[in-house]
């Protein structure tokens, strides 16, 4: 079976949807292995390097996905990013992620909002399956494009349980991860971060500026993060930027506690991740995090900074708690592994190149 992706999610550093497409895409049953097409090289080769891959250098990516992607050949299509070319002339499987860029298009990139918001309807009328990371965006799929249930499939994310795996001691600092933007709670985090009491940890926000970031800085001398940032941050907030994987791995091994207070999620995978490293996660209810945090996590609701502040303040002040949850959350994270996901995505995929 000839499987052709959509490899726009795996330019650039991997986040989010990319390191789905890319853990997805390693662990595909298929031959010959899948041929990831995009517009611009992907430098970040890891854990994929036996794909086919195909770069038509194409200035916007959602150019080369209406213009270029449609023409080539292959028994099947795979758009990770949840649209496909209107163009299509194979069968096609989609995955939702979430639904954002409709829902709260100002927290979004005016590109981000085009790219998706014009293609999403007449995508899923194509797609012969459509994958969905969790409940809640298959819920919205069929409440805002009355997509069949037969049609869907869960295929959530998941973690790599080989190599995010509990280890080391525990360090001084609240970590973050995620790309730094309004949605992702980083305002509601920042207001109650002053209020929590000293001596206080560092605060760590690990991830790439996204849109709306300018406004942070951060004193003590440090680097600004982007040109336009105009509001000091305290000293005890660090931004190191987007780390490696096996950056990535350490800190949530160390972290006292890690805190994921986003608006809004259709799955979030930071969550999983750091539960599988063994550390005490905050999170809020939202998308798929119920569901795989369970009891392992402490969970509050998105935007009630309160809660959260009594969240920080009760792990931050009891080792006992923390210990607890650093044992439940790297059990329950074993339950979610990408090989069973990738199972689910190889048949849906067969499944679609069979109807041709």
């Amino acid at each position: 079976m000839n499987v052709l992706i959509d490899g726009r999610p795996l330019v650039g550093n991997r986040t989010g949807i990319g390191v789905h497409t890319a853990e997805i895409a390693r662990r595909l049953d298929v031959t010959p292995p899948p041929l990831i097409a995009s517009h611009a090289e992907i430098e970040n080769r890891d854990d994929i390097e036996h794909c086919r891959f195909r770069v038509d250098p194409t200035k916007l990516g959602v150019a080369w996905q209406q213009l270029k992607l449609g023409r080539i050949d292959a028994d099947v299509l795979w758009g990770p990013h949840g649209t496909l070319p209107m163009n299509v002339r194979i069968p096609a499987v989609v995955t939702l992620h979430d639904f954002t860029s409709i829902t709260m298009p100002g927290r979004h990139r005016l590109k981000t909002v085009l790219s998706f918001n014009l293609f999403i309807a007449r995508s899923l009328e194509l797609a012969r399956r459509v994958a969905c990371v969790s409940r809640a965006v298959a819920d919205e799929a069929i409440r805002g494009f009355a997509v069949a249930r037969k049609k869907i499939e869960l295929v959530p994310n998941g973690v790599d349980l080989e190599f995010f795996t509990p280890g080391g001691g525990e360090g001084d600092y609240v970590l973050f991860v995620g790309t730094l933007e309004p949605r992702k709670g980083i305002e509601d985090l920042l207001a109650v971060w002053p209020s929590i009491p000293s001596p206080r940890p560092r605060l760590v926000l690990c991830g790439d500026p996204g849109w709306g970031s300018g406004q942070w800085a951060v004193g003590g001398g440090q680097k600004k993060p982007l040109p336009t940032a105009h509001r000091q941050l305290p000293t005890d907030i660090h931004l190191p930027g987007f780390v490696t994987r096996e950056q990535l791995r350490e800190l949530y091994r160390g972290a006292r506690a890690f805190v994921y207070p986003s608006r809004y999620e259709g799955f979030g995978i930071p969550p999983l991740e750091a539960m599988a490293c063994g550390a005490p996660v905050i999170a809020t209810r939202t998308g798929a995090i119920p569901d795989f945090a369970g009891d392992a996590a402490l969970l509050v609701d998105p935007g009630d900074r309160d809660a959260l502040r009594d969240a920080l303040v009760r792990v931050l002040r009891d080792s006992a708690l923390r210990s607890e949850l650093r044992v439940r959350g790297s059990e329950r994270a074993r339950a979610y592994s990408w090989e069973r996901s990738a199972r689910t995505m190889t048949e849906l995929l067969a499944e679609a190149a069979r109807c041709a």
